[in-house]
């Protein structure tokens, strides 16, 4: 009980002692403004460079300083840094004529690999003047972090992943996906790459990739540009550095899913268009065995009022091969898909494959059969 007491006597004794400073510097703030209307100060440093340093380093600390230049003093009323990974501290006591202040800062590199370009605003005096302090370096990544942030590596390059998803994209409209790139050595590297299809424009910013820095490949899809309806891929083969081919190598694929653009179609252009029907919707093989390939087919029915275009019959799964597709159904007739299913490289139990249809249906612009059935 005496020990509780006295713990609770010297919380109350340091809580007073934190309220009697804050209460001393307010009234001092207060009357010092009487006077300082506007902060006269000349910073000696408004940036700090931390250079080039290690995640594993931890915590980097830098500091910057003004001088009071006025005829009274005056005082930082509060310092915000840019972002989370940034704390700051500053002196926090009236500032004489001619007395020098301080404001330190900490970056904390941990899972931030790559250069960094931060700031923290300083507000000074009763009329809160603002002045912005610059502080940037460079981190070199840890492997643990380098290996979770940029797992795909080709030598010196070390990038988020080979594979973009542009998912579906309307005929007509561009996608730009973007993909971050590390460089993990210590010379700078000037990546060279080489794509598949006009459809597709690759660039990268900066050119030239610094020891321990991050550039960003951006690809440009232009699906005006590019034939086929539904899933199309681009890969591109990138090498690290174009001044040394043989460092390494990677390949990037980048993949969407373009569908007709209806949006600017009357309502009297759909309505006399064509529409898509399957039959069957599903394909049931039953039991089926490894052994030899499987034929299928399924009718399109055009059940609209003008001629259909079918643009691309296909299926994801690579066991499926399309053998026959209709260019054109008139307006009430049929036209037969015609494929192959290769059971062989099914898991044993029940399937079931999309294979997907694309016309200009502008309703539905894509329909889907499915193959069913049960693997021995």
């Amino acid at each position: 009980m005496h020990n509780f007491v006295l713990l609770c006597a010297f919380k109350i004794e340091r809580l007073f002692a934190m309220w009697k400073k804050r209460f001393l510097f307010s009234m001092a703030v207060a009357l010092t403004g009487v006077f300082a209307m506007n902060a006269e100060v000349e910073w000696l440093e408004k940036s700090y460079n931390f250079g080039t340093f290690k995640e594993a380093d931890g915590p980097v600390t830098g500091v910057v300083r003004l001088v009071n230049k006025g005829p009274e003093a005056t005082f930082i009323s509060r310092v915000r840094p840019s972002c989370g990974c940034t704390g700051a501290t500053y002196t926090d006591k009236m500032i004489q004529p001619g007395d020098t202040a301080t404001v330190s800062f900490t970056y904390n590199p941990i899972g931030r690999p790559g250069k960094f370009d931060k700031s923290v605003k300083v507000y000074i005096g009763k009329d809160n003047d603002l002045t912005v302090v610059r502080i940037l370096g460079t981190v070199i990544g840890s492997e643990s972090t380098l290996e979770s942030v940029f797992p795909v590596e080709a030598g010196p390059l070390r990038v988020e992943t080979a594979m973009l998803a542009a998912g579906e994209i309307k005929r007509g409209t561009p996608r730009h996906l973007f993909l971050n790139a590390y460089n993990q050595s210590g010379d700078t590297i000037v990546p060279k790459w080489k794509g598949s299809s006009p459809a597709m424009t690759v660039d990268l910013r900066p050119l030239a990739i610094p020891p321990g820095d991050i550039a960003t490949f951006s690809f440009y899809l232009e699906t005006e540009k590019e034939a086929l309806n539904g899933p199309v891929e681009y890969p591109v083969e990138i090498v690290a550095d174009g001044n040394n081919p043989e460092a390494g190598q990677l390949r990037v694929d980048v993949s969407a899913i373009i569908v007709p653009d209806t949006r600017k179609m009357s309502v009297e252009e759909i309505d006399n268009g064509p529409r898509a029907y399957l039959i069957p919707e599903f394909v049931d093989f039953g039991e089926v065995e490894k052994g030899k390939l499987l034929d299928f087919r399924f009718v399109i029915l055009n059940d609209g009022k003008s001629t259909m275009t079918v643009d691309r019959v296909y299926s994801r799964n690579e066991l499926v091969s399309i053998t026959h597709v209709p260019k054109k159904i008139k307006a009430g007739k049929k036209g037969i898909v015609k494929g192959k299913l290769n059971p062989s490289g099914l898991a044993d139990g029940a399937f079931r494959i999309n294979v997907e249809v694309m016309t200009n249906d502008a309703l539905h612009p894509v329909r889907t059969a499915r193959l069913v059935g049960s693997c021995n």
